[in-house]
């Protein structure tokens, strides 16, 4: 049908706060499902019996039911026999051995209880060795529960073994016959990786190449609304040949600000559901045509509006509302773009270059900044709107669209500029390497945090973790355990062998301790406050409540090792270190 492309409707309906329907949000959805490395290093060995227990734990939405209806269906469709199929799993003969899935072991199920469940599952686990037969036995279940039913009954003597020690040993080896996975490690984005989570489903989304034929509907001889369509803009955008990679690059690394912040893990079900309300809004053809028809300004729905859309209750698009690129203050652009027409030459360059005819986001953003105030004693409330909303969108726009060479010659800035992170550079490229070989990074954190406790003097705080023995403000001479630097290291997090199953890539810092026995899990929100506070900034009492919970933890565990060095000071400029000497002697040297 003319001026109607069905698969808008369905991609709608993968969006978390869909007008149509949430129904394709869950479980095996084939039109978005993109093979993982669970089914490119588990799929086979589970369906060649290779596996007697693969157990799933993870988030809502991180794909385990995905996963294992993946296993039934193509068990199936090579002739397995099913016994049983219900809404909760399935049992089936296949290649000569007995299946059993169970897509949520953590909940009752049809009259049972859970504990019950799960006992009729473990029965072949049951004993002091390790179990025989031809059987493969699928689940999904909460860690936590995983934890509560195993380790608690006496029957799994081995199979208990193997879960404390799964859950408590990193880089434990399991038996062969074992699979334990926890998705929360995975991640969906990678930013040097072209085959990441992300990348696959934008790949299958925007269908580039025209196999799936999603958006043939949206060309101009099917659609006559096709040059003033968002939708179609925004798919021409992220498949331009020549401006698409740059906004697909900065898109993953907005994506990845967003994973790197750890307020939410990301799932599947989160990423396609963003996905979809960045591309797409929430209206059909229908809906997009008669707001079109009506003359309607739909600058709000273009992608680089979507994603920051503060009015939304998807929960990472109210994340990615936290890090609004437009919050950022950059006042040399800022005066540049607001007096200045959006199509004018000198906004113009600001651009890279693009192969589209049509100028819909242009158009729109001129009749925002035609509706401006006229004079600062102006103070018509629409026309102040008007302006926030072309001031906030073309600096969006600039984000992803922006020439970095020319904003950097001109002004001084990069799309990294309107970032909340003016560190995020630093941050990704030790997550990417491991590698800190000249302890530069191990130092400004080791400074930071001494700087945090207010001793000012960098060589000591540099050489030193301080941290004050007292923080009342009465004391007239302030003390400073010290710990030697050296002492410390920053490695990436460890997740074993699980890389093997899923894809990974570390979303924190880990600063410690050599010995291990204390550790801080740095993410890029406190790793921004602490190389901030380095160069000097005094964090407010909100950051403090905010991001420095672990870290006082840290500084406790800490403070119950052995310091062999005091610093004093009165006025925070004159510096004493109080130590033991080599002969046993207490030595009070002015450094």
């Amino acid at each position: 049908m003319k001026n109607n492309n069905p698969n808008l409707e369905d991609f709608l309906k993968i969006y978390s706060q869909s007008l149509l329907s949430t129904g394709l949000t869950r479980g095996l959805d084939e039109n978005t499902y993109i093979p993982t490395r669970l089914d490119t290093a588990l799929k086979e060995d589970v369906l060649k019996g290779k596996k007697k227990l693969v157990v799933l734990t993870g988030n809502a939405g991180d794909g385990k039911t995905a996963f294992i209806q993946l296993i039934e269906r193509e068990a199936k469709r090579d002739g397995a026999k099913f016994s049983l199929e219900t809404d909760n799993g399935s049992k089936f003969e296949y290649a000569g051995f007995d299946f059993e899935t169970l897509y949520d072991g953590s909940q009752d199920y049809d009259g049972k209880k859970n504990d019950e469940l799960l006992k009729g599952f473990f029965r072949p686990f049951e004993g002091t060795t390790e179990p025989k037969g031809n059987f493969v036995k699928i689940i999904a279940v909460n860690e936590g529960k995983l934890r509560d039913f195993i380790l608690k009954k006496r029957e799994y003597v081995w199979l208990g073994k193997m879960v404390h020690h799964y859950l408590e040993f990193n880089n434990y080896k399991l038996p062969e016959i074992l699979a334990f996975i926890n998705l929360n490690n995975r991640a969906i984005v990678e930013i040097d990786d072209e085959g990441s989570i992300l990348d696959k489903l934008l790949n299958i989304i925007l269908d580039k190449n025209d196999l799936k034929g999603f958006w043939l509907p949206c060309e101009p001889g099917n659609c006559e609304y096709a040059g003033r369509c968002y939708v179609k803009r925004n798919i021409d955008t992220f498949k331009d040949t020549d401006l698409g990679p740059i906004v697909r690059h900065r898109f993953k690394e907005l994506i990845l600000a967003l994973y790197l912040k750890k307020e939410k893990h990301i799932t599947m079900r989160d990423i396609r559901s963003l996905i979809s309300f960045v591309l797409f809004n929430k209206y059909t053809c229908k809906q997009i045509q008669k707001d079109i028809d009506n003359g309607r300004n739909l600058l709000e729905r273009l992608y680089y509006n979507n994603i920051f859309d503060k009015k939304e209750e998807d929960r990472i698009v109210k994340i990615a509302a936290k890090i609004d690129v437009a919050d950022m203050p950059l006042p040399k652009i800022e005066n540049h773009l607001y007096f200045l027409n959006s199509k004018s030459e000198s906004v113009n360059q600001i651009f890279h270059k693009n192969n589209f005819t049509s100028k819909l986001d242009l158009d729109y953003l001129e009749e925002y900044f035609n509706g401006k105030p006229q004079g600062t004693s102006d103070e018509d409330p629409l026309r102040r709107d008007n302006a926030e909303m072309y001031l906030n969108s073309i600096k969006r726009k600039v984000f992803f669209e922006g020439n970095d060479s020319f904003l950097q010659e001109q002004y001084d800035v990069n799309h990294y500029s309107f970032l909340p992170y003016k560190y995020f550079k630093r941050f990704v490229e030790f997550l990417k390497t491991g590698q800190d070989d000249s302890y530069e990074l191990r130092n400004d954190i080791v400074l930071a945090i001494s700087k945090s406790e207010k001793i000012y003097n960098e060589i000591i705080g540099r050489e030193n973790v301080c941290i004050s023995s007292n923080n009342s403000k009465k004391i007239q001479t302030k003390a400073f355990y010290g710990f030697k630097s050296a002492d410390f290291e920053v490695v990436q997090p460890e997740v074993g062998n699980q890389t093997r199953h899923i894809e990974f890539f570390p979303d924190h810092i880990v600063f410690r301790h050599v010995d291990k026995s204390a550790s801080l899990e740095i993410n890029i929100d406190l790793f921004e406050i602490l190389m901030r506070i380095k160069e000097g900034y005094v964090p407010t009492s909100i950051e403090i409540q905010t991001f420095f919970l672990n870290l006082e933890m840290f500084k406790r565990r800490i403070l119950a090792k052995r310091s062999m060095k005091v610093f004093l000071t009165e006025d925070d400029t004159n510096l004493f270190s109080f130590e033991k000497s080599a002969v046993g002697k207490l030595v009070l040297t002015k450094i």
